[in-house]
């Protein structure tokens, strides 16, 4: 099964190339994904239960887990690396993460002086073949990313990232220590194939929403008199809009209705806020439908971690009264209960019927 997000590229440009007209921009595309049935899933009690509640319960946490953590393994770094990435450089990545590099890619063009004229093109090489083009039409407030088969060495990256009705602001500091905020927000359009060589995996995600990204921080010394931003200290990345889909080669899902926002901080360190209430749909046979997911206590990763160790979410749907319970506990070990699963006949009770303490091994594997 897959889950809605996906473990993507940094999308960063990693040098050569340059320059040019619309005559040189590539196409890239996705055959389109077939959304899943959308129907209410059925929450029932009992022993005869317990695999679909939990994997219900899985599939949902991953369709939330940062607007739907892909776990197609950790992917080795990003688009752009100048060399083959460690494993210890691996981490995960989400759609939120897609977003923000977008959006930091946009400032940089944005607050760049040599950008100047209705369109700018330029594209690069990436690390092993492939290319990443990046499309700027100032007149028009559009930035697009346009991967062609980009191969960053085991991990290959297919398809167009694009903003439209671009909206940026930026408040800068003027002595070394002040604060600088810089917001950027647009409407984007996602179609982007992942294909992993070991493991082998695909992953295809799709979808149009709307996004704000803020960041901020202080300002540092440039070396030269004069001062220049330093890393932010904390990003906002606001995603919210009617459906993003994905498709692993078996089975597609789709988030709907969906309004998240993930904010990373200066130590690296990801929290995805509480509050959030959205549909999420998957075509798998142990669940063929939908269900609503409703985020109740905010979702926390430590800096670098691929699990988290805090965070509720709830899960309910119009076929039944009852609901299902995802609780994260203070444990990333891999040895013991990570996660309990509590299932209740009727959505107000204290009290669940059946609980499935689980580790992330055994979370994992059933989405």
């Amino acid at each position: 099964m897959t889950a809605i997000v996906v473990l993507a590229a940094g999308l960063v440009g990693c040098g050569g190339g340059g320059g040019g007209g619309g005559s040189d921009i590539p196409t890239a595309s996705n055959a389109a994904i077939t959304p899943p049935p959308t129907g209410p899933v059925t929450i029932t009690t009992g022993a005869t239960a317990e695999t679909t509640n939990t994997t219900i319960a899985a599939a949902a946490f991953q369709g939330v887990n940062g607007a739907g953590l892909q776990t197609i393994g950790n992917l080795p770094s990003f688009v752009g690396a100048e060399t083959t990435p460690t494993a210890t450089e691996t981490r995960r990545l989400m759609i939120a993460e897609i977003v923000r590099r977008h959006a930091e890619k946009i400032k940089d063009y944005k607050s760049s002086a040599s950008v100047t004229g209705a369109q700018t093109v330029q594209t690069f090489p990436c690390l092993v073949s492939g290319t990443e083009t990046f499309v700027v039409d100032d007149m028009n407030g559009n930035f697009s990313q346009i991967l062609v088969n980009c191969d960053e060495g085991g991990v290959i990256f297919h398809g167009t990232i694009s903003s439209t009705g671009i909206l940026s602001n930026f408040t800068l500091g003027t002595t070394v220590g002040s604060p600088y905020s810089i917001s950027v927000a647009a409407t984007i359009t996602i179609d982007l194939s992942i294909t992993t060589v070991s493991p082998a995996a695909v992953l295809v995600s799709q979808g149009s929403f709307s996004f704000s990204v803020a960041l901020s921080g202080t300002m540092v010394s440039n070396g030269a008199g004069g001062v220049m931003r330093g890393v932010p200290t904390q990003t906002e990345t606001h995603i919210f809009g009617q459906s993003l889909l994905a498709f692993d080669g078996v089975n597609s899902e789709q988030l709907s209705n969906f309004d998240l926002t993930v904010v990373d901080d200066a130590t690296g360190a990801t929290t995805i806020n509480s509050g959030s209430l959205f549909t999420y749909a998957n075509s798998a046979s142990v669940i063929n439908g939908a269900v609503t997911v409703n985020i109740i206590t905010a979702i926390q990763f430590a800096s670098g971690a691929v699990h988290p160790h805090a965070g509720v979410i709830e899960i309910t749907t119009s076929a039944s009264p009852g609901k299902i319970k995802v609780t994260i506990l203070n444990d990333v070990s891999s040895s013991s209960p990570s996660v309990r699963v509590d299932v209740y006949t009727n959505a107000a009770d204290a009290v669940p019927v059946d609980t499935y303490p689980l580790t992330w091994a055994q979370f994992d594997a059933l989405a």
